[in-house]
């Protein structure tokens, strides 16, 4: 059984037609969505609602903003509250990841405990019961992934293997339509007696999709979200690594007279630990910030993606405060730069860039075994042994974005 999907990259390669009609069993199909299902990879069943041309007013001209990152959503949800969800607490992970504690009166939720079983009775027993108990679930942003456009976030429950999905709105040709995909895991089988009552459910789940995506507030939340970060870049240190300011103690490489009334007359070479480690600009930027006697949160990735060494990200609330001093500090670097090691080119510090993303790894390791089923041959066909015969469909490749060379 290979393991749980732990962001929106997993559930592809796990289910390369995770998004398509092929391989699916089709229980309601109308044209403004439909439920389907198949056999999961690792372990139950998997259950797919796809809702079809739903509207979204004002949407964001970069439609892979349509989600609010769950950090944001859940810090300023009085912006946009959601009615019959109570947030209780976050965990800032990474921008874009976070664990969120919550719960729920959903009616929508008691129908699928009782069509979907297992899965949802443990929604069930996570939103809407009256324990005190802290129940968080861990949730992960992707954008522009699978598709330039798609919005997509993965939740799973750490303490619980077999729970877990997703929600993917995709922009449609028509301007401001998209289409929404959740996508749950259930252990049990599909519910086929429950057939009847799939349409109602569908049209429940669109009606609950699109009071969620056109909210009140919820145009303003976009807009903070989008403003939630800076993205911060360094580069041109091809002489060595940038520099710090050093104490009286410590060994220094130059002397610029530029910083002496600052304090800031003598500079040593960072050293990234552990020693001999490669330039990543996040350390560095938190080193710096600890001369001017004041800390900084860095992260090296952005949405689920890694950024590249040269660039990290920081809360805008934490970088506005300590801006003016930082980048004053930085042009004495560069000074101090060019005289320890010549030249006119230096280590200069960019804010509000275009992030750069390293490019995306193929799946790990832990799922290779897992996800090669063993093949047989019946009569003149491929067969996955312990199945029906089935015609097998290569595994589709996702486009990566290119990351600049290194520094």
């Amino acid at each position: 059984m290979a393991p749980r999907p732990e962001s929106v990259e997993d559930w592809c390669k796990l289910m390369p037609n995770l998004l398509e009609e092929s391989g699916w069993i089709c229980a309601v199909d109308t044209p403004e969505g439909a439920l389907m299902h198949s056999r999961c990879a690792w372990g139950g069943h998997v259950i797919k609602l796809e809702l079809k041309n739903i509207t979204i007013q004002d949407a964001p001209a970069k439609t892979s903003q349509v989600l609010v990152r769950p950090e944001v959503r859940s810090l300023l949800q009085d912006l946009s509250p959601v009615e019959g969800l109570e947030l209780q607490s976050v965990e800032l992970l990474a921008p874009g990841e976070a664990r969120v504690t919550a719960k729920s009166s959903w009616s929508l939720l008691r129908r699928m405990a009782v069509l979907f079983g297992d899965m949802a009775n443990q929604v069930m027993d996570d939103f809407l019961c009256e324990n005190e108990d802290s129940l968080s679930w861990h949730q992960k942003m992707r954008r522009d992934y699978p598709k330039r456009g798609d919005s997509a976030c993965a939740f799973w429950k750490e303490d619980r293997a077999q729970l877990h999905c997703l929600i993917l709105v995709r922009p449609e040709a028509q301007q401001d339509r998209f289409t929404t995909y959740v996508v749950l895991r259930a252990e049990t089988r599909f519910a086929q007696w429950a057939t009847d009552h799939f349409s109602r459910l569908l049209g429940a789940a669109r009606l609950r999709a699109e009071a969620l995506l056109n909210r009140p507030g919820i145009h303003r939340l976009r807009q903070t979200d989008e403003r939630f970060y800076v993205v911060i870049s360094m580069q041109s240190f091809k002489r060595g690594m940038p520099l710090l300011p050093a104490l009286d103690v410590e060994h220094c490489c130059c002397e610029i007279d530029l910083g002496a009334t600052k304090g800031l007359r003598r500079w040593r070479r960072w050293e990234p630990e552990p020693v001999g480690s490669r330039f990543r600009l996040g350390p560095y930027l938190r080193s710096l910030v600890k001369c001017l006697g004041a800390e900084i949160e860095t992260y090296d990735s952005l949405d689920g993606q890694t950024l590249v060494p040269y660039q990290c990200v920081v809360l805008r609330s934490a970088w506005d405060p300590l801006r003016e001093d930082l980048l004053s500090v930085e042009q004495l670097q560069r000074s101090a730069y060019r005289r320890a090691n010549g030249g006119s080119s230096a280590p200069a510090l960019q804010e509000e860039v275009t992030p750069r993303f390293v490019p995306m790894e193929d799946p790990p390791e832990r799922w290779q075994h897992e996800l090669e089923p063993r093949l047989v041959v019946r009569n003149t066909f491929w067969a996955v042994e312990g199945e029906e015969c089935r015609e097998l469909r290569p595994q589709r490749r996702f486009h990566t974005t290119p990351s600049a060379p290194h520094a």
